[in-house]
C-alpha cells in the first residue's frame, strides 16, 4: 500500500491560508456566470459587465 506524504499548507503574509488555483478557478466561473444571468435579466449594463472583465466571444 503505497502512502503519499502531506506537504504542509502554505501562509501568505498576511497570514491566510493559501487558496487552491483550481477553487479560485471555480469561484471565478461563479462570479462571470452571476454577471452574465445579471445582464439578461436587465439589472447590469454591458459596460457594467465588461468592467467586471466579462465579454462575450463572436462566433465564426
Amino acid at each position: 500500500m503505497n502512502k503519499t506524504a502531506k506537504a504542509p499548507v502554505a501562509e501568505a503574509a498576511n497570514g491566510a491560508k493559501r487558496v487552491d488555483r483550481l477553487a479560485r478557478l471555480i469561484e471565478k466561473v461563479r462570479a462571470d456566470k452571476e454577471s452574465v444571468d445579471l445582464y439578461y435579466n436587465g439589472k447590469i449594463t454591458r459596460e457594467e459587465l465588461y468592467a467586471r472583465g466579462v465579454r462575450f466571444a463572436r462566433t465564426v
